[in-house]
């Protein structure tokens, strides 16, 4: 019973706070991708995210079949799902105007996660689950949507516009932050205890938080690099 308060007490947090979380570091990153250059990207990410999101399940299954414990299963989410997001900005390194690269693997993060979405949604409702544990579910998993593209954010600004290891630390809390967001109810379904539960939830609200802030720094980072190179860019179309 005091398994299922702690739940209740996470996503309420998660469509409540974390929604504002959300929504606020969404319209940043709204407002920069309007201010980059256009792209044709929706069907080059429809194809790339649903391809990835297939690779990711086949990934994760194989590896649960070796070891199942909520704490491996949690990580191995968040390294094998965070890692695959960026693939494509890895292999178009150097081959594709950097702006464009940006846009591409965010729509591409955005596909990962809707269809991740659709799939957990109709598994619920083929399941005949109660009408508000629906909609209180599509509430989550719309957020969750969000988090998929800021998760992706961070790292990727660092990895196309700034140094190395910030890339790599970006990334570093990609992985964790998607990871302790999922650890709660992968504990809570293999009935770990309470104190265990419940340090989870913490630590993922403090994630949830941080995330605002990772993505204004990030975003910075590109803002940045972004107008150092509009001048350039100018000049060299002029002459």
């Amino acid at each position: 019973m005091m398994i299922a308060r702690i739940m209740g007490v996470y996503v309420g947090f998660v469509v409540l706070l974390g929604g504002i979380v959300a929504l606020d570091s969404l319209k940043k990153v709204r407002r920069k991708w309007e201010e980059l250059p256009e792209t044709i990207w929706p069907l080059h990410a429809l194809f790339a995210g649903v391809l990835l999101l297939f690779i990711s399940g086949l990934l994760e299954l194989f590896i649960w079949k070796i070891y199942r414990s909520p704490q491996f299963m949690a990580i191995s989410i968040g390294l094998i799902e965070e890692s695959l997001k960026l693939t494509p900005a890895l292999f178009l390194f150097g081959r594709l105007e950097r702006s464009r690269l940006w846009k591409l693997t965010l729509g591409i993060a955005m596909v990962f996660a809707a269809f991740e979405t659709i799939s957990y949604i109709s598994a619920f409702i083929l399941a005949s689950a109660q009408s508000g544990t629906q909609i209180l579910l599509f509430s989550v998993r719309l957020i969750v949507i969000v988090f998929h593209v800021l998760w992706t954010v961070v790292p990727l600004s660092y990895l196309l516009y700034g140094k190395k290891r910030e890339a790599l630390a970006g990334w570093i809390f990609a992985v964790f932050a998607h990871a302790i967001y999922d650890y709660p109810v992968l504990a809570a379904s293999a009935g770990e205890k309470e104190t265990i539960i419940l340090a989870g939830v913490f630590l993922s609200i403090l994630f949830i938080l941080y995330l605002k802030i990772a993505v204004g720094r990030a975003l910075q980072i590109v803002v940045k690099k972004e107008n150092h190179l509009l001048p350039a860019l100018n000049l060299s179309c002029s002459s």
